[in-house]
């Protein structure tokens, strides 16, 4: 477990949680869901009063399970995603119901010559007609709207994830930015009291008035930082916001903290979960969709039979009859051939489709991965190697000077090396953490695992 690690949580909850209140329904009767797991990675997750927890309105603490949870709950992409099967729900129950019958009224022999002039002699018919469709085209067209319905559930997992996946990674350039403008206010802190020391030493005769012109550049330099740094958090705050529909940040402080990484798992060792990705899960049912459109097709080129009773009046002598009908096509000229064929040929598609979009994940895998391992790697030798080494600079360094065996110049520039040191170190665990979510989005697993 990382340094300075208090609650872990996998965003596979939020998920979970936000899928169960949009589409429980849905679920249970389709049964599409996903096993995506998608964790905090090492960020740490305070436990944040209810009192100071963010709620819509009202600027307050934020935590990671806030920024997620609203950004899914509120995000136009989620919420049409969600909308998509809605729509296919309704033509899934479309495609169950059977064809209208029609009801047909004819009226025969009037309007002629001679003893057909006029309606006393006609022939009144009222018919009911059915289509009777043949080769289960009924089944088969409700088996490929279920299907296509799976589809929409698959592709809304993916929206939520990819939308968990961005919502973390901003909320981790908000706790970047916090921590970088914490450390900028302790250089600009170090700067002026540098630059006081330096103004008394010229006053005192013991230093040089070009030493006190370097110092107020430092001193001024670490506030230009310090304000810019600043800056960036304010539009980082925003980005986050923007997430759940917010034109301006309406939280004050992100609540948590950067892990200092962890190990990186072996590539072999990860994409065996490749098939936990919906992305990459929805593929099966497309293939089947397809195979059952497939199967609609070849069920069209089977003729319908249309089906009809009915009653005729005979008014010259005012008697009845009954009457009925069978009608058929004959499949001489179009047996559906081309539509069958097209069939065929997306089925093939979608075949290659999903080998295309394995291959297109593991790809990202492999980036991410990579990532992931110059993001640890860095980290580790700026914490063990570089850090120390700059610190103890520093620390002789001055000693030195007090001692009148260095300038401010080498003062100043060893201070300056420490902090662009621990700024990199947080953009260093900064980059582990995104990494790291990337990963596990795709993979639907917490590394730590491995």
């Amino acid at each position: 477990m990382a340094e300075g690690f208090s609650i872990r949580f996998g965003l596979v909850v939020l998920l979970a949680a936000s899928a169960a209140v949009h589409h429980a329904t849905a679920q249970d009767e389709k049964g599409w869901t996903t096993e995506m797991e998608i964790s905090a990675g090492t960020l740490a997750e305070p436990v944040v009063p209810a009192s100071e927890r963010v709620e819509l309105g009202f600027k307050k603490r934020l935590t990671l399970r806030d920024a997620v949870s609203r950004t899914l709950a509120h995000n136009p992409s989620v919420r049409a995603a969600f909308q998509e099967i809605e729509a296919r729900q309704g033509e899934e129950f479309q495609s169950s119901r059977r064809p209208n019958p029609e009801l047909l009224l004819e009226i025969e022999n009037f309007g002629g010559s001679k003893d057909k002039r006029d309606f006393n002699v006609a022939e009144e018919t009222a018919s009911l007609i059915q289509l009777i469709e043949l080769g289960d085209k009924r089944f088969k067209r409700l088996q490929a709207a279920q299907l296509d319905t799976s589809l929409a559930g698959w592709d809304y997992e993916t929206v939520r994830t990819q939308m968990a996946t961005i919502a973390a990674q901003a909320f981790v350039d908000v706790l970047t930015a916090q921590e970088r403008v914490k450390v900028l206010g302790e250089f600009v802190t170090i700067a002026e009291k540098t630059r006081a020391s330096v103004d008394s030493r010229v006053k005192a005769g013991k230093a040089s008035p070009i030493e006190l012109d370097r110092a107020l550049v430092a001193a001024a330099r670490a506030k230009a930082l310090a304000r810019a740094e600043q800056t960036r958090l304010d539009s980082a705050k925003r980005k986050l916001s923007n997430l759940w529909g917010g034109h301006s940040a309406d939280f004050t402080t992100a609540a948590g903290r950067l892990g200092n990484g962890s190990g990186v798992p072996s590539l072999e060792s990860l994409k065996i979960y490749l098939d936990n990705n919906p992305n990459l899960a929805r593929w099966s049912d497309e293939v089947n969709r397809r195979a059952a459109l497939l199967d609609l097709e070849h069920a069209k080129s089977i003729p319908d039979l249309r089906i009809g009773a009915g009653v005729r009046r005979f008014n010259e002598n005012e008697s009845t009859a009954l009457i009925a009908s069978v009608a058929i096509p004959l499949p001489l000229f179009d047996r559906n051939d081309g539509n069958i064929a097209a069939a065929e040929s997306r089925l093939a598609k979608a075949q290659s489709d999903a080998l295309a979009t394995r291959e297109q994940l593991l790809r990202f895998l492999i980036e991410a991965v990579g990532d992931l391992d110059v993001a640890a790697t860095q980290l580790t030798a700026l914490k063990r190697d570089v850090l120390p080494v700059a610190q103890t600079a520093f620390d002789r360094t001055k000693t030195g000077y007090d001692e009148g065996k260095f300038d401010l110049l080498n003062v100043l520039d060893a201070q300056r090396s420490v902090f662009d040191v621990r700024l990199d170190l947080l953009n260093a665990r900064a980059e582990y953490e995104k990494a790291r979510v990337k990963v596990e989005a795709l993979i639907g697993r917490d590394i730590n695992e491995f």
